[in-house]
Parts: structure tokens; sequence; C-alpha cells
């Protein structure tokens, strides 16, 4: 199970270096709201750090549940540790599979001739 933590770390410092490239990058300001009050369109950059943070956060949650349970805290079930970390599980796997495809455009984009 540390193997299995350990390889989520990783990945999620993978993705923290994407969001901080993301960050870096240089955003354009939002459209302001129309005058019908509907909402401003939200950057790709916004939305890949608030997904990211939602992963973060799923897996601190599962992390700290799993450690809770093998210290022998008898109030956290087996079964919300097992959900725990496979909702974490999914959401990294989510995420790598988003890096990948962000990763092949770019480089689709970059061998287009001009």
């Amino acid at each position: 199970m540390t193997d299995a933590i350990g390889a989520m770390a990783a990945v999620l410092s993978d993705l923290r270096s994407l969001a901080n490239a993301a960050a870096a990058a240089p955003v354009s300001e939002p459209a302001s709201p129309t005058a019908t009050g509907a909402p401003s369109p939200v950057s790709f950059g916004d939305a890949l750090r608030a997904a990211i943070g939602r992963v973060n956060d799923a897996v601190a949650s599962a992390n700290g549940a799993a450690q809770g349970f093998a210290s022998g805290d008898r109030d956290i079930p087996l079964s919300d540790v097992m959900i725990g970390l496979e909702t974490a599980n999914l959401g990294l796997q989510l995420a790598a599979n988003v890096r990948d495809k962000v990763v092949a455009a770019y480089t689709n984009i970059m061998n287009m001739q001009l």
C-alpha cells in the first residue's frame, strides 16, 4: 500500500508542476458579464487548477483515512478507506490522461508545418 501512496505522490507532484506551468503562462482577463447577467467564461488554466485541487483533496482525504485505519482507529470503516482510495486513484488516472492529451496536442501543434 505504501508503494501505491508513493506512486500517487509522484503523480501528484507531476500534476502540481503542470499546474505551476499553467499558472506561469500569461492568461488574458476573462470577459466581463454581459448585460443579461450571463457568467463570464472560465479560462482553461482556472479549470485545470480547480480540477487538480479536487484531485489533491481526494488524495489527501484517502491518505488520511488509510493512515487512520492503519493506526488502529476503529471509527474508520474499511469500506470508507477502500472507496476513498479508489476515488483518488480514478481521479489520478483521469488527471494523467488529461495531461497526456494536452502533451499530445502540444506536440501535434509544434510539429505542424508552416
